[in-house]
């Protein structure tokens, strides 16, 4: 990894756990700004199949992982649920242009994201347990057992700078993410 991002106060990291419905809130948000005026958005690199139903993203065998990794491609690489991620330095270009990039982070590896990225900026998106259960259950990727251990899974404190509770309404959890990064917008411009 080489050293500190360039103009990180403006990369918004979203964390939450599962189900909590992160890729709905930050979809919701980028398709109601207009064309070209919201953050870009980050593609992760994931060894899951693609899913045309979630999230959009570059799906890889974890042999391939291990050669972006060792090829330093991945600007961030974590592992999560026996799943491994990367965020491709190429995705984090715009920061250095001085526009917001948006990526759908992890709570565990926030810690190792901030020594890179020290203005980042961390929205958390939460929703009550039964709920995320219910959530997990009807995606259907994972059996019982598993559903349990991501529902289980302890984390550190995100620290985040806002907290979006996402229990049904979309819309409204997205307008407040919106509300929240005009604010900053105005502030910074």
């Amino acid at each position: 990894m080489t050293g500190p991002l360039l103009n990180s106060e403006r990369l918004i990291v979203v964390v939450g756990p599962s189900g909590a419905g992160k890729d709905s809130v930050l979809q919701t948000w980028l398709r109601k700004l207009p064309p070209g005026t919201g953050p870009a958005p980050v593609r992760r690199v994931i060894t899951r199949a693609p899913d045309p139903q979630g999230e959009g993203h570059e799906s890889i065998d974890p042999a391939h992982f291990i050669d972006l990794r060792a090829s330093d491609t991945l600007a961030f690489w974590w592992e999560a649920h026996g799943l491994h991620y990367g965020v491709r330095h190429t995705s984090l270009a715009p920061l250095g242009q001085g526009r917001w990039v948006v990526l759908n982070g992890s709570r565990a590896h926030l810690p190792q994201l901030r020594r890179r990225a020290p203005g980042a900026r961390v929205v958390e998106v939460t929703a009550p347990p039964e709920l995320l259960a219910a959530r997990l259950a009807a995606r259907r990727r994972e059996d019982a057992t598993a559903v349990a251990a991501r529902l289980a899974r302890e984390v550190p404190v995100s620290g985040a700078a806002l907290v979006v509770s996402n229990t049904g309404d979309v819309a409204a959890a997205a307008a407040l993410l919106d509300r929240w990064w005009q604010g900053l917008r105005r502030e910074g411009d």
